[in-house]
């Protein structure tokens, strides 16, 4: 390409977010998330705008900058940590697979059960996911993040299942990617039962990991 090109900026990349230090800075961090999911909930991701996470958390659209210098930055904050809460209730798990008597997939499905509890009873998840699916910037994200989730994912199949001839790489990302989508689904689609997706879900797990 020729001519003229702008230059174009990754939201996420903008500097100068301040860390909140003390814990009245910490509450208005908590504000403007809590502010954020509202407006989710109310407008989605297209009528978002710093003023409006500032008015509706009541503070100065100046302070509310001085914490997230964009709405970009404000949502990757929300994912990352209802992110970590999901990844933290997984630990408990890849530690049983390895001691407990039963076979390790029924473990693994088991663990699931909690985890689509977790993301069903996060406030404003379900419009949380529909912003990232707006947003080019925050979809990359998603997909790091599951990359990332796959990364931890590999190595406990490897541990556990040695003889496998595929390749196991592949395996993680699939089972992440499918988990991933179907919860999507069960929090998204009013026109399925999350129940009965949830147990397809299921179903399909224990069969692609007990029939390699």
């Amino acid at each position: 390409m020729t001519g003229k090109q702008k230059n174009i900026v990754d939201p996420l990349a903008v500097p100068g977010r301040r860390l909140p230090q003390q814990q009245r800075s910490k509450e208005t961090v908590r504000s403007i998330l809590e502010a954020t999911i509202d407006l989710l909930e109310e407008g989605g991701f297209v009528g978002l705008t710093m003023q409006k996470i500032a008015d509706k958390a009541g503070i100065n659209v100046a302070a509310a900058y001085s914490y997230f210098p964009n709405k970009h930055q404000v949502l990757a904050e929300l994912y990352e940590r209802q992110f970590g809460v999901i990844y933290e209730s997984q630990i408990e798990y890849y530690q049983k697979m390895s001691q407990d008597p039963r076979h390790w997939v029924d473990i693994f499905v088991e663990s699931l059960g909690d985890l689509a509890k977790n993301r069903m009873n996060q406030r404003g998840s379900a419009a949380l996911r529909k912003a990232l699916h707006a947003s080019p910037t925050l979809w990359d994200l998603n997909q790091k993040t599951i990359q990332a989730a796959s990364r931890q994912f590999v190595p406990i199949l490897e541990r556990l299942e040695p003889d496998y001839k595929g390749d196991q790489s592949i395996r993680g990302r699939i089972v992440v990617e499918t988990i991933t989508t179907v919860f999507d689904l069960m929090q998204t689609d009013e026109d399925e039962d999350p129940e009965v997706l949830f147990n397809e879900l299921v179903k399909m797990i224990d069969s692609y990991l007990k029939n390699p």
